[in-house]
């Protein structure tokens, strides 16, 4: 979420993703405008992706309602449409809060799939450095015990995190 109380991008079958309705309350314009430029420069934004038009019913009185066609742009499809608004302020800074949140999303998308199998790898080159610092002395021997119990806790919930993954068909 964001200072406009609503999430400016979301991820959909793993790819961030901003709809126009978001594009539209973020920079103060109906979203009529907002498809409306979508659909003149559709061939143009099609260059970047196949564009997700969906539909949705939009209920005006709670018991119904007519149906209202929005799309899920992409972050070179979204940036592309925004260059196309006038720079006011409010453009300006709704630009910059998109643009900040598709990285922010991209990362934690990228993060989510790979955190697991890189905090195991980080976890086992601890545990070598460890090793390799308790065969120089005493002391560092009586540290290496002191390091074990936290990292087999911390070896045995990875790997119970990971496992799940290793059956997960991508």
């Amino acid at each position: 979420m964001d200072k406009f109380g609503f999430p400016l991008v979301t991820a959909v079958d793993g790819e961030p993703r901003a709809s126009s309705e978001v594009i539209a309350r973020g920079v103060n314009v109906q979203h009529k405008n907002v498809m409306a430029l979508v659909k003149r420069y559709h061939v143009r934004l099609e260059q970047f992706g196949p564009l997700a038009f969906q539909t949705r019913v939009k209920r005006a009185d709670g018991r119904g309602g007519q149906l209202t066609e929005y799309v899920m742009l992409n972050e070179t499809q979204a940036s592309a449409i925004l260059t196309l608004m006038r720079n006011s302020p409010e453009v300006v800074d709704f630009k910059f809060r998109l643009v900040g949140e598709f990285f922010r999303m991209r990362d934690e998308l990228q993060h989510q799939g790979r955190t697991l199998w890189q905090q195991m790898q980080a976890l086992i080159a601890q545990e070598v450095e460890s090793k390799v610092r308790a065969s120089f002395g005493a002391h560092l021997l009586n540290e290496r015990k002191r390091e074990i119990p936290p990292l087999r806790s911390e070896r045995d919930r990875l790997q119970a995190a990971l496992q799940p993954h290793l059956f997960t068909v991508q």
